[in-house]
């Protein structure tokens, strides 16, 4: 009885799990390709370095609130605390533009899974989806 209760116990885990997932996919997938293709600004298919960089300016900048070079908690807000948390490189609570900026270049070779300088919309949704989990 105890073994069938534990096994009721799982299945109905598993159960979560694999809707979650699919539940991510589902509403996940539309935001992952539409980001894809705001940064893929000469619309080739591919994001090069380049593009990546100008995007991650252009976020820093919009984030940047007060415009000193730094982001701090109060500017980035509750729901990027962990971003904040791997981009700041010296753990002063901050993220200056280079630690930004060398955080973009990771996630962008991290992405690049066949290694030929340049992601295309597969690798980009494929890198999300696998961090973006419910």
């Amino acid at each position: 009885m105890k073994n069938l209760k534990l096994a009721g116990a799982f299945s109905c885990v598993l159960g979560l799990l694999i809707c979650s997932d699919a539940f991510a996919d589902q509403i996940g997938a539309p935001i992952i390709k539409a980001e894809f293709k705001a940064i893929d600004v000469n619309k080739n298919g591919h994001i090069t370095p380049e593009e990546m960089q100008a995007h991650q300016e252009k976020n820093f900048n919009e984030l940047d609130k007060n415009k000193n070079g730094v982001l701090e908690a109060e500017e980035v807000g509750a729901d990027k605390t962990r971003v904040v948390g791997k981009s700041d490189k010296d753990k002063d609570g901050k993220v200056t533009r280079q630690e930004s900026s060398s955080q973009f270049k990771e996630y962008f070779r991290e992405m690049d899974a066949n290694k030929d300088n340049k992601i295309s919309e597969d690798e980009y949704t494929d890198y999300w989806k696998l961090r973006i989990k419910f």
